[in-house]
């Protein structure tokens, strides 16, 4: 008989028996199930999210829903000032010192520091993003006369000693930036940063350690819990082979000892190592930090992508110990060199392989805007049940023992944890609604388990799940028997004209109610509700708090709105810094249609009016008292600080707010 009509009538032999079987799946009782989600307690053993281009007061407005989606951890941008303000996401990674910037578009150092605090009140710990490689550099194109690239004239502001001896030893500091361009062996990477045109830090420099060093502890100070080093490959170790240094003991160690001190606590960090170091082992690294994974990421697609459950067992981690690795879906580098992004869910799917693997840690990417502008949250997404499910599954079971296995179309990742248990079990194969799949689960005890994610019951009996999918074929077992409140709202604190109207959408809650300004009465919400601030706005502000609850699950979380009175006639620029308008700085509009600098706009009651006739858009740029553009038609790389694009709905909206510049 041929192979495959045997393999068709075993099909259909299971399928029989499986429509048979179902009346016959014995009837348990509920297990005890007293678990309350909560927060690992050490940073280590948790899940990090990457707010990328967020602001520090937009972190600290979403600690509430960061929490209740199970990340432990957030990793901010840069905390160095960036190279012109950063306006844009990349002048994070040209940073102009080794401080805490206090004037960018991210924030202030105070901002950063209340940020700190009040995460830790929740249990979440705040990492800091650090560029420890190289500094900021005049342009694309600027070159010394060896070839090396320029290092930025506003440096010096923040970093004289570093600026001064960029070139030779002027003081006995010793030379602050590398121009060993040829240098061979493993200094090919440490000496020469080759992936743009940026000046490199002489990082075996005791000087530029020093100031490593101060920028670490002054983290550690506001409440920083960890650390995330930028182009780390690029940084040697004591163990490489050629160009050594103790750059590492001095800064890293130094810092972890000082955060043990302090905390009584580990201090978290990673470095980025994209790829192998060229002729070294990982191990010169994994001995001081954990280090990225960026290739296990890309196993898991191509499972997913040719469903094969498998294949997702099968990925190989960078080192044998997961303990040493930090994961990714998908990096901000990723994201925003690709032309093709995966939708919500793919993502999602993706990452629930990730929270679950052992030990494994792993990076969440925020998503940014579809333009890249700094301050603003481009997606939620990171709120999504599918993302949330997957984490609390992970901060439940992430040191408990892990069984992954492979059963026909589904991906299995059994825990053991004394007496509780779970699975994480994801479908990469067609999903029929309303279907049970039998699958083997041959650590389970018998019993009832629920999906986190739909509520629905999946009998194990005899080491076989009996699941349910939803069409998404994601499914987190677990023995609670209760959903998580789940919130969508149409816009999030935020500035508005005029009238305003906010729909609330609950699911999944038992109990849901909005209060206004915190006060007594409440309006209950049974699914979808509009509500209109503008009545309800108090010294030109509504705060909305909505609260939900099922079971041990409860969500709060309060918005805030701000009602502006626009100045008619002219585009307004509300809530500028004093300090802008005051002659303090010149200020400049830059145009884009055409590209072009100029002052013409007025100031009436702390408002910037701007006229817009004719612009696709256009951005604010502040310069040095005194200093005058000379070539109005081209752009000016000596501004200090520029804001976020202001187009498209911005532009529309007639008004910017300027509460972050």
């Amino acid at each position: 008989m041929p192979k495959k009509l045997v393999c068709l009538l075993l099909c259909a032999a299971f399928l029989i028996s499986l429509s048979a079987c179902r009346a016959k799946l014995p009837v348990f009782e509920d297990f005890p199930d007293e678990y309350v989600d909560a927060l690992p307690e050490n940073a280590q053993d948790g899940l990090t999210l990457h707010a990328f281009n967020w602001t520090y007061k937009q972190i600290t407005a979403n600690l509430e829903s960061i929490r209740n989606a199970g990340f432990k951890n957030v990793l901010t941008m840069p905390v160095q000032p960036p190279k012109s303000g950063g306006a844009s996401w990349w002048a994070f990674y040209q940073p102009l010192g080794m401080s805490i910037g206090d004037a960018s578009s991210l924030g202030t150092k105070e901002d950063l520091k209340e940020l700190c605090g009040r995460a830790e009140k929740l249990g979440i710990c705040i990492l800091a993003d650090i560029v420890a490689n190289h500094l900021a550099t005049t342009d694309d194109e600027g070159k010394e006369p060896d070839g090396t690239p320029t290092v930025s004239p506003q440096v010096e502001a923040y970093e004289p000693v570093l600026y001064n001896n960029r070139n030779e030893d002027k003081d006995g500091n010793g030379i602050t930036f590398h121009h060993n361009k040829n240098a061979s062996g493993s200094g090919a990477e440490t000496q020469y940063y080759a992936y743009g045109n940026l000046p490199d830090l002489n990082t075996a420099n005791a000087y530029v350690q020093g100031r490593v060093t101060s920028l670490l502890k002054e983290c550690i100070d506001i409440g920083i819990d960890g650390f995330r080093f930028d182009a780390a490959k690029h940084i040697e170790t004591s163990s490489d082979p050629d160009y050594k240094s103790d750059f590492w003991e001095n800064t890293l160690l130094e810092a972890k000892k000082y955060y043990k001190e302090k905390t009584g606590k580990e201090l978290y960090a990673y470095g980025e190592i994209l790829g192998s170091p060229a002729g070294r082992d990982l191990s010169y690294y994994t001995k001081y930090m954990l280090i990225t994974d960026d290739g296990y990421a890309a196993q898991l697609k191509n499972a997913l992508t040719s469903k094969k459950p498998s294949s997702m067992v099968e990925a190989e981690t960078k080192t044998s110990d997961t303990a040493e690795l930090i994961a990714w879906v998908e990096s901000h580098d990723e994201y925003v060199t690709s032309n093709t992004h995966y939708s919500d869910i793919r993502v999602a799917k993706l990452w629930s392989v990730i929270a679950a693997k052992k030990g494994l840690g792993g990076l969440f990417l925020a998503r940014p805007t579809e333009d890249l502008t700094v301050g603003q949250t481009g997606s939620f997404a990171f709120e999504s049940e599918y993302v949330a499910a997957g984490n609390r599954f992970h901060n439940r079971f992430y040191d408990a023992q892990s069984y992954e296995s492979a059963d026909g179309s589904c991906y299995v990742n059994e825990k053991i944890k004394d007496g509780d248990q779970g699975a994480l079990i994801l479908n990469v194969g067609a999903v029929e609604a309303d279907k049970t799949v039998v699958i083997a689960v041959p650590h389970l005890d018998d019993g009832n388990y629920y999906d986190a994610i739909t509520g629905n019951k999946a009998v194990v009996s005899d080491h076989k799940a009996y699941v349910t999918f939803e069409a998404n074929g994601l499914a987190v077992l677990t023995r609670s028997n209760s959903l998580h409140p789940q919130l969508q709202i149409s816009d999030r604190d935020c500035s508005f004209a005029g009238e305003k109207q906010v729909v609330i959408n609950v699911k999944n809650a038992k109990e849901a109610y909005y209060v206004f300004n915190g006060e007594d009465a409440r309006t209950e919400i049974n699914g979808e509700a509009a509500v209109s601030l503008e009545d309800h706005v108090k010294d030109g502000v509504c705060r909305l708090t909505v609260y939900m609850k099922n079971g041990n699950n409860v969500y709060e979380r309060t918005f805030t709105y701000k009602q502006v009175e626009l100045i008619e006639g002219k585009f307004n620029v509300i809530n500028l810094d004093p300090k802008y308008l005051d002659g303090s700085y010149e200020l400049y509009i830059w145009s884009w249609s055409p590209g072009k600098w100029s002052r013409d706009y007025t100031v009436q009651d702390g408002v910037l009016l701007v006229d817009t006739n004719g612009m696709t858009g256009f951005l604010i740029g502040v310069f040095e008292k005194g200093y005058e553009v000379k070539n109005v038609n081209a752009w000016d790389g000596n501004v200090l600080k520029q804001s976020t694009d202001i187009k498209g709905e911005a532009l529309k909206a007639g008004f910017a707010d300027m509460s972050g510049f």
